[in-house]
């Protein structure tokens, strides 16, 4: 993180550092906490999802949780803060095929409601996007693609399940010829017996349409709330902003999510700072853009890798300590 700041902001870090420097601590605090309650909005969630399975799971524990998987998210590449969870959850005796449920109803109903959110933003918004970054606006489509993509990947898990069972007699055939398994009819018979359980786990969706559409709900204003935060930070920096600005920077911070599609570092470390001053430098001053940028990253990522650290600690003292 430092150096990536220091590689961006070499140029302007003695202005930033004015900046920052006049900006009091307790002003800062309700964005602060407007940035943890979004994940204990995701505990809330994650709680709705795994409770079905167990009626004593708690709220307290999905908040511990989603905060946990957003600090592995934050730390590991690709699917980091799944295996947390997975991990978690087996602690708190929860079985895979219900895990995979969960975790499956999760990242769906999040990404359904993040493509409708940014389907309605880019609808109003590409045009003042292609005029502002000509060059950038492509990129921010494929960024969108690719969140369709996966959207599409996650749909056909639940609709084409014998797709997947195919798949999956395929790579156990490939792995058998090459003497990696010594059983593989007993372990497509699980494997099948998995795929056919995580279907009736996942249509629940279709049984209870009013809790999924309150989830996708959720998700919408848990992203327009994130998509916010450059502009109070802007607001608490005192640069000039009016009301009418509001969407453009939810617009804009809305580009640098889609950007972040692109690269699969952890946390975007580098990739987000960059495209974040290049975006916003837009509407304001580089040296503005960069004393907004590191604001809103502690706020919105290293706070979440703080409290996800903690919570993750506390759960595992948790469960060793229960056994």
């Amino acid at each position: 993180m430092l150096l990536v700041i220091g590689i961006i902001l070499k140029d302007d870090y003695s202005i930033i550092l004015i900046q920052l420097s006049k900006i009091s601590l307790i002003a800062y605090l309700p964005i602060l906490f407007l940035c943890a309650s979004l994940g204990m909005i995701q505990g809330l969630i994650l709680y709705r999802l795994a409770k079905p399975y167990q009626t004593n799971f708690k709220i307290s524990e999905g908040i511990l949780f989603a905060f946990s998987g957003s600090f592995f998210n934050s730390v590991t590449p690709l699917g980091g803060g799944q295996v947390s969870l997975t991990y978690i959850l087996r602690k708190k005796h929860f079985s895979y095929t219900e895990i995979a449920a969960i975790l499956w109803k999760d990242f769906f109903l999040f990404q359904l409601a993040l493509i409708i959110t940014v389907t309605m933003i880019l609808g109003i918004s590409m045009k003042q996007a292609l005029f502002d970054f000509p060059k950038t606006a492509a990129w921010i489509l494929f960024g969108y693609c690719i969140n369709i993509s996966v959207l599409l990947f996650l749909y056909s898990m639940n609709r084409f399940p014998q797709l997947y069972i195919k798949i999956s007699s395929l790579l156990i055939l490939f792995l058998k010829k090459l003497h990696f398994i010594q059983d593989p009819e007993t372990l497509f018979i699980k494997g099948k017996d998995m795929i056919d359980q995580f279907n009736i786990h996942t249509s629940q969706l279709k049984q209870n349409k009013k809790e999924t559409f309150l989830i996708i709900i959720t998700h919408g204003c848990r992203l327009l709330l994130l998509y916010a935060v450059p502009y109070l930070i802007a607001l608490l920096l005192q640069l000039p902003l009016t009301l009418e600005d509001l969407f453009r920077v939810i617009s804009i911070s809305c580009f640098v999510h889609m950007l972040n599609a692109l690269t699969p570092l952890p946390g975007d470390v580098g990739w987000s700072e960059g495209m974040f001053i290049f975006l916003f430098m837009s509407m304001f001053t580089k040296s503005a853009a960069g004393s907004m940028m590191i604001l809103w990253r502690f706020a919105t990522f290293y706070l979440n890798i703080i409290l996800g650290a903690c919570c993750f600690i506390m759960l595992k003292r948790k469960y060793e300590s229960s056994k």
